[in-house]
């Protein structure tokens, strides 16, 4: 096992799907539910990171965590409140609503307290079997209404610089093959880390991340001790300090025997 300065943990981040929620049953294994809360026994902060917002999460993971980063870590908050909020450039939003009224992609739309999708359309519908997810339709016109934290574009890695290229203040990340995570380009899950590490004053070593998407190799960069499940792409895998078992194969609770974390 590679540990890259790891001190004593104080705090731990979760992604969700992949790392915390497994594809098969889209909920929590119990032996992830009993390391958590060994950890918070403790004394360890345990926080949820993830590219989802908050109102679709499930409910399990609702108020059982100390903090929240959501939508990349561009909207995070704990039950003191909101301590990193940043949303999308306006100019960049009205860019994506543009090509996604055009058709180049479908675009599903976060803004914290709701999000949407413009279109049904095949890797939607696919990325939702995927995660157990049912995507609201909703207008484009409404994401004009409340600040955007996040897009989802749908597409392969060539549809990247269909957007990229028209844009100024945004960057792409994926977890899946479907789709990237369209958030500003002074974002990401670092950010969000960071902001979490700052508000509880606990150093970085003093930090691990367990996650399984490249959108999770930034947050990776800004703790002592990073963990890729086993499920993980190749170069989380490549980029973690050590690699647990698969998300449905207990990979959470067998991370943290290894680490001493329970």
């Amino acid at each position: 096992m590679k540990v890259r300065g790891a001190g004593v943990i104080k705090a731990a981040f979760f992604d969700i799907d992949g790392t915390l929620v497994g594809f098969k049953t889209h909920r929590v294994a119990e032996s992830t539910w009993r390391a958590i809360e060994r950890m918070r026994e403790r004394g360890i902060k345990v926080i949820i990171a993830s590219g989802r917002s908050m109102s679709e999460m499930q409910d399990e993971l609702k108020g059982r965590f100390d903090a929240y980063v959501t939508m990349n870590g561009q909207l995070c908050f704990d039950a003191e409140g909101t301590y990193r909020d940043a949303h999308i450039d306006d100019g960049d939003v009205r860019v994506l609503v543009e090509q996604a009224r055009e058709g180049l992609y479908d675009l599903y739309v976060m803004q914290g307290v709701r999000s949407f999708v413009n279109h049904r359309g095949p890797l939607v519908e696919e990325l939702g079997r995927q995660v157990g997810l049912e995507y609201e339709l909703g207008s484009l016109d409404m994401a004009f209404e409340l600040p955007v934290y996040q897009f989802n574009v749908f597409g392969g890695p060539e549809v990247e610089d269909v957007f990229l290229s028209k844009t100024e203040h945004v960057v792409a990340t994926r977890w899946n093959k479907l789709f990237c995570d369209v958030i500003p380009a002074e974002g990401g899950k670092d950010y969000g880390v960071r902001a979490t590490l700052e508000r509880y004053d606990i150093a970085p070593e003093e930090a691990v991340a367990f996650g399984d998407g490249e959108n999770d190799l930034s947050m990776f960069d800004v703790v002592g001790t990073s963990v890729a499940m086993g499920n993980a792409w190749d170069i989380v895998k490549e980029r973690a300090s050590h690699i647990t078992t698969d998300v449905d194969d207990d990979g959470i609770w067998n991370a943290c025997v290894e680490l001493r974390l329970v």
